[in-house]
């Protein structure tokens, strides 16, 4: 595929600007739920001519133009719209039309089963053989200011809103352990109505008056 392909849409109006994409598909003025767009205007659906392609506006009307960032040699990660040709494993290049088994996304395009559990095994080993290097002390997985992995210290990040007492497998190793959520005691307090000072007190005992003898 050319990066500078340019090929006019001539089945669209160059003033219509309602565009949205669902997989390859182009859609210009969409329905929603059997409803007509808001402008009024009819829905139109296009596939491009050739794979990699996606439908741009340029100086006032539509063209399908390459989305695809290694034809277009711009060194982007996650093509808008991968071509045919480039549409395989970054690491096997087989072709995703090939696939047996769902691959893994990754910003150079995707990688096939067989090549991440390749590079899962690698990951594994060269963490396992990390944490052997010293001797094996829980103490280094208590009362972490991050979650470790006891088996090949991996640090795992979590959400705050996952925090909580729960048993997890590694992605690394595949090792199952339990975690913990530990939390700190901490205490806050706040003055009620006027706040009591040596200064306040020390008038409070000078105004007292007594009546004089006559």
């Amino acid at each position: 595929m050319d990066k500078n392909t340019k090929i006019l849409i001539s089945e669209i109006p160059g003033e219509w600007t309602e565009r949205l994409r669902s997989g390859k598909t182009n859609i210009w003025n969409a329905c929603s739920h059997g409803r007509p767009h808001v402008n009024g205007l009819p829905e139109v659906r296009l596939d491009p001519p050739e794979v990699g392609l996606y439908a741009e506006s340029i100086d006032g009307a539509w063209y399908w133009v390459s989305g695809c960032a290694k034809c277009n040699g711009t060194g982007e990660k996650w093509s808008y719209s991968v071509c045919d040709k480039h549409n395989v494993c970054r690491l096997c290049s087989t072709h995703r039309s090939k696939l047996t088994e769902t691959p893994w996304g990754h910003p150079e395009g995707f990688t096939c089963k067989p090549c991440q559990d390749a590079e899962d095994a690698v990951e594994k080993a060269e963490a396992l053989a990390k944490v052997a290097e010293r001797d094996y002390d829980e103490w280094d997985y208590r009362l972490q200011d991050e979650c470790k992995c006891p088996h090949c210290a991996t640090v795992i990040h979590i959400e705050s809103e996952d925090y909580g007492d729960k048993n997890m497998s590694c992605d690394t190793c595949g090792g199952e352990f339990e975690l913990v959520t530990e939390y700190t005691v901490q205490f806050t307090t706040t003055v009620i109505g006027e706040r009591i000072t040596a200064l306040g007190s020390r008038r409070g005992q000078g105004g007292h008056q007594h009546p004089q003898d006559g």
